[in-house]
């Protein structure tokens, strides 16, 4: 036998010890001045001993053997009842047998049974003792299964939701990378080949940056923040002057933790439809501040408003975003895409304030 399997069965005999003893401690004190408490202590506490070996070796395993088979609640009783009673008969009689020794030796030199069946008098009370042993064993049993489905499926739901999370996290690195190398191949084309040199360069330390990310299921916004700018210098190889960024992060907020990524794909959406349309200088801001147990982050551009898929949430980047939150936060979060103080389209998250 395992060490982990020899765990439970000391403790089933350790609590199986523990209840005899005290019924045979409350058994001993029941009739005090009726017998002599030398026989009353020794009586019921060889009682008890019988029950508990019984209780142990013969009902248990059937109780057992009927969980294992996940029956019906009429099978079940019905098991339960005849089981206790007939072993509540072998209880009664054992101790019997035993008990007229011990009245001969404390009580009474001459007692004896006028008959056969005196042997069984006690069965239907002690019938009722083993079926409370019964009902306590197979409901605690029964309790104890359906704890460990319950922690079954919630590991087996967590697992799914970090799968999930998992597949929509690196679903944005396919599409981020075919914009950026797009991106490359049009400075080329435009003989920027320095600028594209540069914009490489900087594409594979973000790269190599997202496949070092934590496996958790959140980072702080600082490092989500360092993503964001690895990002932006990329963008600024092929815009230069044309991004202004302002970022404006409270203090108190640098800690709180995010999805990894959450940022990333809003902000090159404001940028791609935002900033790159223009043909002046455009401006990008992102904040984000707390708000008592509220983590508020703003995504704004100077751009000519909300492109028509971001605004029906069909874009990659703006439906992963939705679903990330809703896998996450289910009702507690929310997600909003409007026209901002600059005059071009808004992100609004709103999530719960954690820090690590």
């Amino acid at each position: 036998m395992t060490s982990s399997a020899r765990a439970p069965e000391l403790s089933f005999w350790r609590l199986n010890l523990v209840g005899w003893f005290a019924f045979a401690v409350s058994m001993s004190l029941s009739r005090i001045g009726r017998f002599p408490i030398g026989y009353m202590i020794a009586s019921k506490f060889t009682m008890a001993l019988i029950g508990l070996l019984i209780s142990g070796i013969l009902l248990r395993p059937v109780f057992q053997r009927m969980l294992a088979g996940d029956p019906s609640l009429p099978r079940s009783i019905t098991i339960t009842v005849i089981a206790s009673y007939a072993t509540a008969a072998l209880w009664t009689a054992l101790h019997s047998l035993i008990d007229i020794q011990l009245v001969r030796a404390l009580v009474e030199p001459r007692a004896q049974y006028s008959s056969v069946w005196q042997i069984f008098g006690g069965t239907l009370y002690d019938a009722f003792a083993m079926l409370s042993w019964s009902v306590l064993y197979v409901g605690i049993k029964h309790q104890r299964a359906l704890h460990l489905e319950r922690e079954r499926s919630l590991r087996a739901e967590t697992l799914a939701q970090q799968a999930r999370l998992e597949a929509l996290r690196w679903q944005l690195n396919p599409h981020f990378l075919f914009n950026a190398l797009n991106a490359i191949s049009t400075l080329v084309i435009d003989n920027r080949a320095k600028e594209a040199t540069t914009m490489i360069a900087r594409l594979g330390d973000l790269l190599r940056s997202s496949l070092e990310l934590p496996a958790t299921a959140e980072v702080t916004l600082a490092e989500e923040m360092q993503m964001v700018r690895r990002y932006l210098d990329i963008e600024q190889v092929r815009l230069g002057e044309k991004l202004k960024l302002e970022v404006i992060v409270a203090d108190d907020a640098w800690n709180a933790l995010v999805p990894p990524m959450l940022l990333q794909p809003l902000v090159e959406n404001a940028v791609r439809h935002g900033i790159a349309v223009r043909r002046e200088q455009g401006h990008l801001r992102i904040s984000a501040s707390r708000a008592s147990d509220v983590l508020r982050i703003m995504i704004e551009d100077d751009g000519p408003g909300i492109a028509p898929d971001a605004e029906a949430g069909k874009g990659i980047g703006v439906a992963n975003t939705r679903e990330r939150l809703n896998h996450m936060y289910a009702n507690a979060h929310g997600f909003r895409i409007d026209r901002g103080e600059l005059g071009g389209a808004r992100v609004g998250i709103a999530i719960p304030f954690r820090e690590r």
